[in-house]
């Protein structure tokens, strides 16, 4: 278990988590951007997989992950919804 916790840090993160931190932490796009210190424009399009998400988009979120003190669970439960929607079918 402890070995699962330590590992959820360290998953590979991809555009499609950038919507859920956002929306778990009841921000809107200009103000997430604004914590990622990227234009909100390319918010929009990361979150639309428009805009590759390239290591340093990723390297902002996971900063931007612990300045919103977002917890090993909360990322375990968005990878296990992302999962869900994948084996559903969803985009």
């Amino acid at each position: 278990m402890l070995n699962n916790q330590l590992n959820s840090y360290n998953r590979p993160l991809d555009y499609r988590y950038i919507k859920f931190v956002r929306v778990a932490r009841n921000l809107t796009q200009q103000q997430l951007a604004d914590k990622m210190e990227i234009h909100v424009s390319d918010l929009s399009k990361l979150e639309k997989n428009i805009l590759p998400f390239s290591s340093h988009y990723e390297m902002k979120l996971r900063a931007v992950i612990r300045r919103l003190a977002i917890s090993r669970a909360e990322l375990d439960n968005i990878k296990a919804l992302l999962d869900a929607k994948e084996r559903r079918g969803y985009k």
